[in-house]
């Protein structure tokens, strides 16, 4: 009877999983805010909690609307456009703060952007949802929360709009009415 060859050890060890951070503010005016260390202070912990991943990379949006333009040309595109092209690890999460710094647009088109990440191969955890890794498959039902979340994120947009708009408003109406207090002069030799 012959003997068969010896078959190679298979390591036990699991498999690497890795993550990538995606911080964004809207404006540049929140450049020196607390918004980005409270996003990737959130980040740290989450590995931290989830030391079985090992961080890939940081992904930034500073000044960038969550109103479209970083799903359609930031640093948030980038990174779906990396996974779709193979380029970031299958099954790579995603971890982001929130859902309104992933995305402020109407519930339609920010469950889109949610449904283009998940066939890119990646995951997503939302620091502010507890740090759950979800991948979208099966009847999770993470996904009331994740459309309730692209609910609020989409309100909380259109309420500052309507916000801006009336404090705007409210300017034009004092000038008209030659109440100037709101208007300060420059000071010499600054343009602005």
């Amino acid at each position: 009877m012959a003997k068969s060859p010896a078959k190679p050890s298979v390591s036990k060890s699991k498999p690497i999983k890795y993550s990538l951070s995606y911080v964004r503010v809207s404006t540049k005016d929140q450049l020196d805010g607390s918004g980005i260390k409270r996003q990737e202070k959130a980040y740290q912990e989450w590995l931290r909690r989830n030391n079985d991943y090992e961080n890939l990379d940081e992904f930034k949006d500073l000044g960038i609307s969550g109103r479209g333009k970083n799903s359609t040309a930031g640093a948030l595109n980038k990174i779906i456009e990396k996974a779709e092209k193979g380029e970031i690890p299958f099954g790579t999460c995603l971890v982001v703060e929130s859902m309104s710094r992933l995305s402020r647009e109407i519930p339609r088109d920010s469950l889109e952007l949610l449904l283009r990440i998940f066939k890119s191969g990646l995951t997503i955890a939302f620091t502010e949802y507890g740090g759950k890794v979800f991948d979208g498959l099966g009847n999770d039902p993470a996904w009331f929360q994740l459309l309730g979340g692209m609910m609020q994120a989409s309100i909380e947009w259109q309420t500052k709009q309507e916000r801006i708009v009336g404090s705007f408003d409210a300017i034009q109406e004092n000038y008209e009415n030659g109440i100037l207090d709101h208007f300060k002069s420059r000071e010499k030799g600054k343009k602005f």
